[in-house]
């Protein structure tokens, strides 16, 4: 599984996943439909989290596996002491401060659940909100892939 930390350049939602979606497919981890799906995606489902005891809002977008052509984890970083507005996942009339955004690609859904599952969890550690706060992208990127990812591809 391919992974990449991103410094973020764009200043919406929209403009991060299309970001996000034209880097994956540059690498060749996507096809060119991919972005759209994400906008897509994000649209019906929105994937903002915000995590009130440790201080900070994340992003989980994620489309679906017929636009992924390599596994990937794509971690991005808002510019510091910025974040992005995303919709929330819990009430879409509302936005989450997204100050870590992780995007996962994948070719198949197996395994997909426990990743959540698993994500929400490190969500909740004391280690992961420091790497946060520290802006520790690298860092970020380890715990995610140690603590989350379950499947191979």
């Amino acid at each position: 599984m391919r992974t990449e930390s991103l410094e973020l350049t764009g200043e919406t939602d929209e403009a991060v996943l299309t970001e996000l979606g034209a880097y994956a497919y540059d690498q060749g981890w996507a096809d060119e439909s991919y972005a759209d799906a994400l906008l897509a995606r994000e649209a019906d489902y929105p994937t903002g989290l915000d995590i009130p005891t440790m201080g900070f809002g994340i992003a989980i977008p994620h489309a679906d596996p017929d636009h992924v052509t390599e596994q990937a984890v794509l971690l991005g970083l808002p510019p510091a002491g910025e974040s992005i507005a995303f919709r929330s996942m819990d009430n879409p009339d509302e936005r989450v401060a997204a100050e870590v955004v992780v995007l996962l690609l994948v070719t198949d859904t197996d395994g997909y659940s426990s990743f959540l599952s698993n994500l929400a969890k490190l969500f909740q550690a004391e280690e992961f909100a420091e790497m946060t706060k520290r802006r520790d992208a690298d860092g970020l990127l380890d715990l995610v892939v140690e603590r989350c990812v379950e499947f191979d591809g």
